[in-house]
């Protein structure tokens, strides 16, 4: 069973490691994911910032 997990950790990796080219830049899953993250937390503040009740 701990095999499988370690199995499914890896190829989630593997996954994540992929490239890909989109009009000539070359960029991986985690970087997808990373910049989501960061451009989820950024609008978070900036809402907060701009339209939170005060």
């Amino acid at each position: 069973m701990i095999s499988d997990l370690g199995a499914l950790i890896n190829w989630t990796r593997e996954v994540f490691a992929l490239e890909f080219t989109l009009y000539g830049f070359s960029f991986s899953l985690w970087q997808v994911f990373l910049f989501d993250i960061v451009a989820g937390i950024v609008a978070f503040v900036l809402r907060e910032v701009f339209l939170g009740d005060r």
